[in-house]
């Protein structure tokens, strides 16, 4: 079962980075702070690589005796904490909401934000119920009008997701340029690296579980980095969905 999680923790990072993409873009439109989402890391991180990870169950060596995966995953799993200190980014992390020196007063003021297909959106907004729906689909400018209306006050927004939200970031060409620059070195996955048994090798190992494209090129006979690609950057002009979507 372990090795099977290998391909869900490859293809879970991207699409982690692909509605980060989105939610990063609304969040800087809306001038907010962004709430990083619960993300679920379904193997354990090895950061030097130097170890066989692959033969442990994919669990930290030592660890492997009390089983724990999948588990909550840290930012640092997911993100670089230092390139978002260096970026300035105002954020908090996905344990924010949980805690318990939380106010209770910004949880109850939350706006839970219901997202629509555009054709569904037009006839709710249509009927006067599009004070807290959003269309799939639409620019980070748009989105935080339509937000920033009646729901500018509120506390905290919530959204269920943020696959296909956005298709651009609206506005001036050089505004999807300038996020495009700042979200870079945002949106990358540190890479996670593993040794392999030296008998078989890390291109036998990994063929049992992960698609050609998710292998990649191993660093050699035993050793192999996963590495997640960054989402698809905004383009002036043209509307680039996540790669989240489904």
């Amino acid at each position: 079962m372990s090795e099977r999680l290998t391909g869900v923790h490859a293809a879970a990072l991207r699409g982690y980075l692909a509605e980060l993409r989105d939610a990063l873009a609304l969040a800087r439109a809306l001038r907010r702070t962004l709430v990083l989402p619960r993300w679920t890391c379904y193997v354990d991180k090895l950061w030097a690589g130097s170890d066989n990870i692959i033969g442990m169950g994919f669990m930290y060596p030592g660890s492997q005796d009390a089983p724990f995966l999948p588990f909550a995953c840290p930012m640092d799993h997911v993100l670089s904490p230092a390139a978002w200190a260096k970026a300035e980014v105002d954020y908090r992390d996905g344990s924010f909401l949980s805690s318990p020196r939380l106010s209770p007063e910004l949880t109850a003021a939350a706006v839970d934000v219901q997202l629509l297909e555009r054709s569904a959106y037009d006839v709710a907004a249509a009927a006067g119920g599009g004070a807290t729906l959003l269309p799939l689909g639409a620019t980070a400018v748009e989105a935080a009008k339509l937000l920033g209306g009646r729901n500018g006050g509120a506390a905290l927004l919530r959204l269920p997701h943020a696959r296909g939200l956005l298709c651009g970031v609206g506005g001036r060409p050089a505004a999807t340029r300038e996020f495009n620059h700042f979200a870079q070195p945002l949106l990358r996955a540190p890479a996670w690296c593993a040794r392999c048994a030296k008998r078989e090798g890390c291109p036998s190992n990994l063929a049992k579980w992960l698609t050609p494209e998710q292998t990649g090129s191993p660093r050699g006979h035993g050793e192999w980095c996963l590495r997640t690609p960054p989402p698809p950057r905004f383009r002036p002009g043209q509307c680039v969905l996540n790669d989240a979507v489904t």
